[in-house]
């Protein structure tokens, strides 16, 4: 039997909200994310194409910063590791 998902409770396990725009950003993010991976020809799990989207909406919202490419440095290669042996 399924159970019911309880939305309250997994909204209070959320840190912040995301705004309205934010989730626009969001969006957007993980369809050029999808796009990326199906033209590499890579197949991610949900929880990758979570943390690449989430990674692409923190470049869309705040732009560039060392700390950023190097996150994004660390996310290449574990792809690349993982997906392209």
């Amino acid at each position: 039997m399924i159970k019911k998902l309880n939305i309250k409770a997994m909204a209070e396990n959320k840190k912040q909200p995301r705004s309205k725009d934010e989730m626009i950003v969001f969006q957007n993010q993980s369809h050029l994310i999808q796009n990326h991976f199906k033209n590499c020809g890579i197949c991610p799990d949900l929880l990758d194409v979570c943390l690449a989207t989430d990674l692409m909406t923190q470049f869309a919202i705040f732009g560039y910063s060392p700390q950023l490419k190097e996150r994004f440095d660390k996310m290449e290669t574990y792809i690349s590791e993982k997906y392209k042996g």
